[in-house]
């Protein structure tokens, strides 16, 4: 059975997010020097080209849009709409899976680094 997670996006649009880049974009976000969400930002840069690297089997419909700066942007916004201490809204389209590992990691960074970990260990430098 295919995982649905992975190849079920409308056409044009990205896929939705996987779990293991969930994870990753929720390291940066968790990082107390991670700095303002915006395109400009380098370690929202590096995340991206992280993503991109990922050996996920995901179909990408255009190479230049898939999990680029700006879409790294909009899931760390996502974020802010889950997040307790923030106190402003953040964009309120964050999935299911978003809340659901938001809520797993927001007290239990230690479990969230060994699963970056995990991670990055299936990336070819």
């Amino acid at each position: 059975m295919t995982d649905p997670t992975i190849n079920s996006h409308k056409k044009g649009r990205n896929p939705k997010w996987h779990k293991d880049e969930i994870i990753l974009a929720l390291n940066l976000y968790f990082d107390k020097n991670r700095g303002s969400i915006d395109a400009k930002n380098e370690k929202i840069i590096a995340l991206s080209m992280t993503l991109n690297k990922l050996p996920l089997a995901i179909e990408r419909n255009d190479e230049s849009k898939f999990r680029n700066v700006n879409g790294v942007c909009l899931k760390l916004s996502n974020f802010l709409a889950i997040d307790p201490t923030y106190n402003g809204t953040g964009m309120l389209s964050y999935s299911k899976l978003d809340k659901e590992l938001f809520d797993k990691y927001f007290n239990d960074h230690v479990n969230l680094n060994k699963e970056v970990a995990r991670i990055m260990t299936t990336i070819e430098k």
